[in-house]
């Protein structure tokens, strides 16, 4: 399946310059990246909160998505409603409603261990 992405131009300098040093094509670079994150993110799924520390249930119970993809996740919304987004932009929303979807999962998980834990109450005790 192919896939466009647009990169911030900072970015695809920093990917362009890996991609030089390693001897690999940008598309290379991306795509293990993408590969590397999603590994991670499914390891961290699959791994039982039972098993975690109330250090990291708790990261969990307060994750937030970063500002730069709110603030972008908002602005594609705000294009979606006005009927204005490109098919690319589209692509890019819809990847961002997952993670968006992904993360509240998480964190409904990190609240619940939480509570059973004691470690808070109710989640109105988060930070």
């Amino acid at each position: 399946m192919e896939v466009t992405v647009k990169l911030p131009k900072s970015l695809y300098k920093d990917v362009s310059q890996i991609a030089l040093a390693k001897k690999k094509s940008i598309a290379e670079i991306i795509t293990n990246a993408v590969r590397k994150e999603i590994a991670e993110e499914t390891e961290t799924l699959e791994r039982p909160l039972a098993d975690c520390s109330d250090e990291e249930v708790l990261a969990l119970a307060n994750l937030k998505m970063p500002k730069e993809q709110s603030d972008r996740q908002s602005e594609l919304l705000y294009k979606n409603q006005a009927g204005k987004l490109t098919p690319i932009e589209r692509n890019e929303l819809n990847a961002l409603m997952n993670v968006y979807q992904m993360d509240n999962l998480r964190k409904a998980q990190g609240i619940y261990e939480a509570v059973l834990r004691n470690l808070i109450k109710t989640p109105d005790d988060l930070e």
